[in-house]
């Protein structure tokens, strides 16, 4: 009797350990196949790229795109909630020495990390693995000098002082006419360039906006649910091209540098002018800082012929971030690296400025 009763109890307790391994297993497989696809390129790969990415984002920007709020920050909260919970439950088995339910938990939060990792991949992440979009474009990028870094932040004042005397006494600041524009904006360029059409649209205020201001987030897509979070609570003048931004990674330009060009083409050949301001602001700053690295003097000097108004408008955006700043925002931007790093930009954060060369190749400068 007490031999039965041994060999039960040690089935009941290896059995969902083993149960977890085989998923964990199963999962790694998985990943790897995937990645495999995605390294190995051939029509495996386009079928991923042309096919089954276009099928299963359109699909979700049709579900959730009318819904009027961010489904998947409502996700995301839920995931958070449960994770609280389940790292409780675990330190509660580590303290009161309860070692088999502790490897238990661990195995399945090891198992749902990977699972969704797997999601990741094969909803958005792979994008990450492919050669450039905007190569297919038709643009290349080549080294570029000092004097031609100068030539470009000229060109960008002259664009950015150009914008900024066309915009009205009180340009429209709503979330709903930017997404509205933006969309527009994509309708417009794919004309030029197919790989950009945009239908159906799926853009939404993130609904923790102040949160984000903590870790300096102006917008983001959610690659479960293909939703472009836009910040709405950040100054207004910079949300048309955050939107546009969003909405390149939405078509599957993942890399930052990808999707800053893109967002740029888009906002910049806009006949609103706010569009074309925030694109030319934001690729200005870019230009400045790129240009400072080399040549602290070109930069001052460029920086001059900027109107009152526009250097008024990058204070403001000083101003408003420094009531946000703490170490969050120094953690964030840590785990972003590294994030961005983990999925071949080798430049981390610095990414986003690489948008340069593809300007250099725009303007052929």
């Amino acid at each position: 009797m007490s031999s039965i009763m041994f060999r039960q109890v040690k089935l009941e307790t290896t059995d969902p350990v083993k149960k977890q391994l085989t998923g964990i297993a199963v999962s790694i497989l998985a990943i790897l196949i995937l990645n495999a696809v995605f390294a190995a390129g051939g029509w495996l790969a386009d079928l991923y790229f042309h096919r089954w990415y276009h099928f299963i984002s359109t699909v979700l920007r049709k579900l959730l795109g009318k819904i009027p709020f961010s489904i998947g920050d409502v996700i995301y909260s839920v995931w958070i909630i449960i994770s609280v919970v389940f790292l409780l439950r675990m330190l509660y088995s580590l303290v009161r020495g309860r070692w088999s339910e502790l490897l238990l938990l661990s195995l399945k939060g090891v198992k749902s990390v990977l699972v969704l990792y797997f999601i990741f991949l094969l909803f958005w992440g792979g994008h990450y693995r492919r050669h450039t979009y905007v190569k297919e474009m038709g643009f290349g990028v080549e080294k570029y000098t000092t004097a031609d870094l100068y030539l470009l932040a000229d060109t960008l004042v002259q664009l950015t002082n150009r914008d900024k005397l066309a915009l009205p006494a009180q340009p429209d600041s709503l979330p709903g006419i930017t997404f509205k524009t933006a969309a527009g904006c994509y309708a417009d360029a794919a004309r030029t360039w197919p790989s950009l059409t945009y239908t159906p649209p799926s853009l939404k205020p993130a609904l923790f906006g102040e949160y984000l201001n903590y870790i300096g987030v102006t917008g983001y897509l959610n690659p479960f649910t293909n939703e472009a979070q836009v910040n709405t609570t950040v100054p207004a003048f910079l949300q048309p091209f955050t939107t546009c931004h969003e909405i390149a990674h939405q078509l599957g330009f993942a890399p930052e540098e990808d999707a800053n060009f893109v967002g740029y083409i888009t906002a910049s050949r806009s006949p609103d002018p706010r569009f074309r301001y925030a694109a030319n602001f934001e690729m200005l700053s870019y230009t400045i800082r790129q240009l400072a690295r080399r040549n602290g003097y070109l930069a001052r000097l460029v920086w001059s012929r900027t109107l009152p108004a526009i250097r008024e408008d990058t204070r403001a955006v000083i101003l408003f971030y420094r009531e946000y700043e703490g170490p969050m925002d120094d953690y964030s931007a840590v785990l972003y690296d590294q994030y961005l790093k983990a999925n071949r930009q080798e430049q981390g954060i610095r990414s986003y400025s690489e948008v340069v060369g593809w300007l250099m190749a725009y303007y052929k400068l």
